[in-house]
């Protein structure tokens, strides 16, 4: 009997043991999900991430370079995050700024931070660049009629802004957005799985970049002074 009462009260330990073990786990991914939330807002790769998370690795992509025309020549712009939907193609901007944003629809925007001012282009314009260089890759490999959102992400969720668009979200509310899209049901998923393929053409620029064009620009203004 003795043996047996010792017997059950080891494993009673063990179990106990092992009960403490995977709350503590539980507990710990629950911290580090909220300090995520918390201070992994301001990367895009938090963005990337949470949408992945939700509609996996083959349906959305981040830093792809698309060839867009210009008087000095083609040069790739870079696209932040794409997520294909069954509904179309979700092209998003994602921007980190905090405080307060002053959203005209039209002409330059312009975060309040406390006493700072910062003024930035429009980043619903910047994107449209991105969205119509989407369109048009898909219609060279033939593929027409896809719906392409132009969606611009805010990773704080503290943030406000002075004027609200259909377009313009905090991260909070992007995965509920996409989600709609996707309930949608336009394309068929040889249609997603296609659309997929053609992007991930896109993963290296094969022209000089805008970002490389404008610091040669400023190194030429530079040089000039």
């Amino acid at each position: 009997m003795k043996i047996l009462f010792l017997l059950f009260l080891i494993l009673g330990i063990i179990g106990l043991t092992l009960f403490i073990l995977y709350y503590m786990l539980q507990l710990m991914g629950q911290t580090n999900a909220a300090k995520m939330l918390q201070y992994g807002r301001d990367r895009e790769y938090f963005i990337f991430e949470m949408l992945r998370s939700a509609f996996g690795s083959d349906r959305v992509m981040k830093n792809l370079y698309f060839p867009v025309p210009t008087r000095q020549g083609v040069f790739d712009t870079e696209v932040d995050i794409i997520c294909i939907t069954r509904g179309g193609i979700a092209v998003i901007e994602v921007k980190g700024s905090k405080g307060i944003i002053d959203t005209p629809k039209d002409g330059r925007w312009c975060q309040r931070y406390g006493k700072k001012e910062r003024y930035f282009e429009n980043p619903f314009y910047q994107n449209q660049t991105h969205a119509a260089s989407v369109k048009r890759a898909l219609e060279n490999a033939g593929i027409t009629n896809v719906p392409i959102y132009n969606y611009v992400v805010f990773t704080d969720i503290k943030v406000k802004f002075t004027h609200n668009y259909p377009w313009l979200v905090r991260s909070d509310r992007l995965l509920e957005l996409t989600e709609k899209l996707d309930d949608r049901l336009i394309l068929t998923r040889r249609d997603v799985k296609n659309i997929a393929l053609i992007m991930r053409r896109h993963k290296r620029p094969k022209h000089p970049t805008f970002k490389t064009k404008m610091r040669r620009e400023n190194q030429r203004k530079g040089k000039r002074r």
